[in-house]
């Protein structure tokens, strides 16, 4: 997992796999899913040249189609370690960006860290349906058919094949949750999952998506408290960043090794042999297809030979060729 030095702050990402077991009614129940986290590659910690916020950046593999999860575990004291040796706890917000669209952002208390964060899914504003993080299979189309459909957001086409949670400095207060107007169909986030993009893109060579599932009813009750941003830095001062890109191409980085298939080889005796049988039957059923009859009680001539004859021909093949 990506793991900043200095503070020991760390963020990872796990495949989910959904599992489910059958009722005795025959339907099928919900269980614990399967989480995996992500194989993880070429960690490097960086420095953003413009905002100066340190970058910790791997690569992972991207996954088939399937619901993830994003676990963070920044401490309050995460930026005082950075900076300092003087460790001071501090609010903290979390903004989180899939493929380059802003999904949601989360607020952090100094006096309440709830640590580590397992983000599998958010909130709509108004608390009434949730929707998951999932890996989705890209949506490439032709641009002569359907160039008025296309993607053209830079920062999206960019952004595509990363995953990235932002962490800046703020000041929170807790204050009874403010009542917020419903949430139309049409005012949902879209995200790259929902987007097509050119096949001629480079960026066409990735397989899968990172963004938002369809809602689904939110079965919690909404809160009755929510900490909300008095003060916010204008820039974050820890990223986290995941790009992920699909086997081939990291093993045509040379990222990974290639997977070698090995084949069953066969002996020089057993090819030989195969290569001969083909012939040896050939001339089994030449000898079987056609028999020459010849009539035994012909007379012979004085030479002692028998009489010349031309021979008949019986087909026992039963084939259509013609004599």
């Amino acid at each position: 997992m990506p793991t900043n030095a200095a503070s020991g702050s760390w963020c990872t990402i796990s495949a989910i796999t959904p599992s489910t077991t059958t009722g005795t009614s025959g339907t099928a129940n919900q269980t614990d899913a399967t989480k995996t986290a992500c194989q993880e590659y070429k960690h490097e910690t960086s420095t953003d040249p413009t905002t100066g916020a340190i970058q910790e950046i791997v690569t992972i593999e991207s996954q088939n189609a399937c619901p993830f999860e994003i676990s963070l575990n920044v401490k309050p004291t995460t930026c005082s370690s950075i900076h300092s040796d003087r460790l001071i706890a501090e609010d903290y917000v979390f903004d989180f960006y899939l493929d380059g669209v802003s999904i949601a952002s989360g607020q952090q208390p100094k006096s309440q860290p709830y640590l580590p964060w397992n983000i599998s899914y958010i909130n709509q504003s108004d608390y009434s349906t949730i929707r998951t993080l999932q890996f989705a299979k890209v949506n490439l189309v032709d641009p002569d058919e359907d160039g008025d459909q296309i993607c053209n957001d830079e920062k999206v086409i960019k952004s595509l094949g990363t995953i990235q949670i932002n962490v800046t400095k703020a000041q929170l207060v807790c204050l009874p949750r403010k009542p917020v107007a419903p949430i139309n169909q049409a005012d949902l986030a879209q995200t790259s999952n929902q987007m097509k993009f050119s096949e001629r893109s480079k960026k066409a060579c990735l397989a899968t998506t990172a963004g938002l599932a369809q809602p689904t009813a939110n079965l919690q009750p909404p809160p009755t408290m929510k900490w909300y941003v008095q003060t916010k830095d204008p820039q974050p001062f820890l990223q986290f960043i995941f790009k992920y890109k699909p086997r081939a191409i990291l093993e045509s980085e040379g990222t990974i090794e290639p997977t070698i298939v090995h084949e069953e080889v066969e002996s020089s005796d057993h090819v030989s042999d195969k290569e001969n049988q083909p012939k040896r039957e050939k001339t089994k059923n030449e000898n079987n297809k056609r028999i020459k009859i010849e009539d035994d009680d012909e007379p012979t001539k004085k030479n002692g030979q028998k009489k010349d004859k031309k021979p008949k021909i019986v087909d026992l093949t039963l084939s259509d060729d013609d004599d």
